[in-house]
């Protein structure tokens, strides 16, 4: 009872002031100006209606949907991944439900919130219709030592979640391996009680421990863990470069509860949308998936002013990235929100892993719908052949094509009773 008391009183409150107004032809303007930049995220449409009306009339090109019905600790909670120093636009269908959301944020720490004037009936620019494209709640967990995003993306209606690419800390100094950044995630689930269902492990990575298994080992739900059905193609040449036997790695993807192909397609919660596209090039296993207007591209795209990942692992192909690039160009939405798995900024930004698919195709320096085959392969053989290999690439490989299980314990020849575990690094000899 006093939950709803409060939500009552919190949402009465939003209507004793008023909402700073934008009209159509001023936030078309802001949008054209946004559209000239390499990173363009400088302002958030927020659209507030429900999703059968989003379902019947569209929305405005680019804007997340947030129900503003929602349960108030929900609506806000949706709201917690955007920049609050930003400019963000709410918008309804007529103007009423924005201005109180507007109003509703500007309470909760948003510095420059607007309501769209008239709402979706008064707009008169680009509309993106329906395209099973509804809006989950995409939340960033950053970890800057391995410059690694990881996600839990949920339906914000039913509480359903997906946990993607979590990661485990590894100290290679100390020898030690903690689950710091997975135990935040397991914080983040249990603040809004989210019911995980799923960890998806984007490809095998070479730069990070995956948490996964420790995650679904301490996760009350027991979620499933996916992983590219081409995986069994990695375990393959890698057991044979660590020299490991059947009983230290199956090579049959047994390791994982589903092994993911193209063309499948299922629902998160309610009513969100979910597809997957093999997406090959960084290595054979690479799989993207869009869940409803959201993107997870792991090592694929990286943002725009970086352009895509590397394609010099066994397996690897700047050619299929290309392949794989565009086939996402020819897919999704051009307002389909892209979240990469890593980010490397220059100096003079900040960290950032989410742009817009038609954003890329404008302004990604590598390949963006300008720019050939022959050109992109030379861009990327190039600055392959410059890259050292990553920092963490012995333990990240051979603890993720177990699934996240460290290596077999082995007993101790020196103390009694005692079990260890190693990872091998591989080593030749050059004479020059």
């Amino acid at each position: 009872m006093f939950r709803l008391i409060l939500k009552h009183n919190i949402r009465a409150m939003s209507t004793l002031s008023s909402a700073k107004q934008v009209n159509s032809a001023q936030l078309q303007t802001w949008l054209a100006q946004e559209k000239k930049k390499i990173i363009a995220n400088g302002i958030t449409i927020v659209d507030v209606r429900e999703h059968d009306e989003v379902e019947q009339h569209g929305k405005i090109k680019g804007a997340i949907n947030v129900p503003f019905k929602l349960d108030t600790t929900m609506f806000l909670a949706a709201l917690s991944d955007i920049n609050k120093h930003s400019k963000v636009v709410f918008q309804c269908m007529s103007g009423r439900r924005s201005d109180s959301a507007a109003i509703l944020a500007s309470k909760h720490g948003f510095e420059d919130t607007y309501s769209l004037s008239g709402g979706l009936k008064e707009w008169d620019g680009p509309i993106q219709p329906f395209m099973n494209n509804h809006s989950p709640w995409v939340h960033t967990l950053f970890d800057t030592d391995t410059e690694t995003a990881q996600y839990v993306v949920t339906d914000l209606a039913t509480k359903e979640a997906y946990i993607i690419d979590p990661v485990l800390n590894y100290d290679p100094f100390a020898s030690t391996v903690q689950p710091s950044m997975a135990k935040q995630l397991m914080q983040h689930v249990e603040k809004y009680g989210l019911n995980v269902s799923k960890i998806i492990d984007t490809h095998v990575h070479a730069d990070h421990l995956t948490g996964a298994f420790y995650l679904k080992s301490h996760l009350p739900t027991k979620p499933e863990f996916w992983m590219g059905k081409d995986v069994t193609r990695v375990q393959e040449v890698f057991s044979e470069r660590y020299n490991l036997d059947k009983n230290e790695l199956e090579t049959d993807g047994s390791q994982f509860d589903k092994l993911v192909h193209e063309g499948m397609e299922w629902t998160l919660g309610k009513d969100i949308h979910c597809s997957v596209l093999a997406t090959p090039g960084h290595t054979p296993a690479c799989m993207s998936y869009r869940i409803g207007d959201a993107a997870f591209v792991g090592d694929t795209l990286f943002m725009p002013d970086i352009g895509t990942a590397r394609c010099d692992f066994p397996g690897g192909s700047a050619e299929k990235m290309y392949e794989s690039i565009h086939k996402m160009y020819n897919h999704w939405p051009d307002d389909t929100r892209i979240y990469v798995g890593h980010d490397y900024p220059p100096a003079d930004r900040p960290y950032n892993v989410m742009t817009s698919l038609e954003n890329h195709k404008l302004t990604n320096k590598m390949i963006n719908s300008t720019v050939t085959l022959e050109e992109y392969t030379k861009m990327r053989k190039e600055r392959d052949s410059k890259l050292k290999a990553p920092r963490y690439i012995h333990p990240s490989i051979q603890t993720n094509l177990r699934g996240g299980i460290l290596p077999t314990p082995e007993i101790s020849k020196h103390e009694k009773d005692v079990l260890r575990q190693f990872f091998k690094i591989p080593v030749k000899f050059v004479s020059s």
